[in-house]
């Protein structure tokens, strides 16, 4: 619609006020686009803001700031020379999306003409920043390169090179959010995602910041709401799991090693053996080095994985552990479910029959020790 009502405007001054009228609106749509991004929402395009009048006057800022700093240029060009106006002017072109975004971030003209926080800013964003004046020199190339054919008066070329320049605009517009988003801490930007309670509904787990913070390489951030969320609920299975994974991730193996010990025994002490033992073996699967101190939860643990897809990772657990009559408590029952283990999956039945030899006896465990012997007759044979 916008396209095809700038197509119509007739020339001259009339079509130019048409025109800027037609900005106001399109330019705060614009920068509520920018800003929903740049705060984690999810953007309603409902057409009908492109029409409304609730104004914040950003435009009118907008208006103001370039037609000061063209004076301005002018007066700079005429005073002192093309050497220092020329050079003054391709900053703040070249600045025009930082600009923009200080504006959305500040609501401030005076902060969006400011050198130093436009040259933070395009510092900041590197390489993106490139890709924006990219998008934007797309969008006054096609412009431009239309103006060049208005011989042709081809409406619908017109409607057509119209449509693109906006495309490319809104394009430029969601990409400056986006970038905001991603360098919000940066920037000291404090998205809204913190206190949108239609937001945490949408992710019952409560991750939405460890997410954000993840996402940023903001690990201590992280690590403190996830230590947090932990202290209130020890049982806490994503908080747990996802603190474990970061430890070993960034190789602190110390606090890693601290965090899965204790998880792992208020698993097992809250008889939540299944998830326990499965979260084991997808440490093991990730080649994460963690073997839980207490003989008995590294037991129970072992009892639970022995079958045919898990089996490797309780063996791998048994082997930290010794199976000699010195070795301390559980040392037989350690034994026992290691040889069965052996026999069952690995087809060891050598091994297996001295770790029962073993258990037969040193074991004071009676009932074992008849376990172990039965065992023993069915596998020789």
């Amino acid at each position: 619609m916008y396209a095809l009502i700038a197509s119509l405007l007739p020339e001259g001054k009339i079509g130019i006020i048409i025109f800027v009228l037609m900005l106001f609106p399109l330019s705060e749509f614009l920068f509520e686009l920018m800003e929903q991004v740049a705060n984690g929402e999810e953007f309603s395009s409902a057409t009908s803001k492109l029409f409304s009048t609730e104004n914040k006057g950003l435009f009118v800022k907008l208006l103001f700031t370039y037609v000061f700093i063209a004076i301005l240029l002018q007066k700079t060009v005429g005073i002192f020379g093309a050497g220092i106006g020329y050079p003054i002017a391709a900053f703040f072109i070249f600045g025009i999306p930082a600009s923009f975004i200080i504006l959305m971030m500040e609501k401030n003209i005076f902060s969006m003409i400011n050198p130093a926080k436009i040259v933070y800013l395009i510092k900041l964003l590197g390489g993106a920043y490139l890709l924006l004046y990219l998008i934007a020199s797309l969008s006054i190339f096609v412009s431009l390169r239309f103006s060049l054919m208005t011989h042709e008066n081809s409406l619908l070329a017109e409607m057509l090179a119209n449509m693109l320049v906006i495309y490319f605009v809104i394009v430029l517009f969601t990409m400056m959010g986006y970038l905001v988003f991603q360098h919000h801490h940066e920037l000291n930007y404090k998205v809204r995602i913190y206190n949108l309670s239609s937001l945490r509904s949408k992710k019952p787990n409560g991750m939405t910041e460890v997410d954000i913070f993840l996402q940023e390489g903001r690990f201590e951030d992280a690590q403190k709401i996830l230590l947090s969320k932990i202290a209130e609920n020890a049982l806490d299975y994503k908080s747990n799991e996802k603190l474990i994974l970061l430890f070993a991730v960034q190789g602190n193996q110390r606090h890693m090693t601290q965090i899965a010990d204790n998880y792992f025994s208020v698993l097992v002490n809250a008889n939540k053996i299944s998830h326990a033992a499965d979260f084991f073996y997808k440490l093991s699967n990730k080649s994460i080095d963690f073997i839980p101190k207490s003989a008995s939860v590294a037991l129970i643990l072992a009892k639970q994985l022995s079958n045919l897809q898990q089996h490797k990772a309780a063996l791998l657990l048994l082997d930290n552990f010794s199976c000699e009559p010195n070795a301390g408590k559980n040392w037989d029952q350690l034994a026992f479910t290691k040889a069965k283990l052996l026999a069952e999956f690995e087809h060891d039945n050598g091994k297996a029959v001295t770790l029962l030899d073993t258990i037969i006896k040193r074991s004071v465990d009676q009932e074992l020790l008849n376990a172990a012997e039965s065992y023993r007759e069915v596998i020789i044979e």
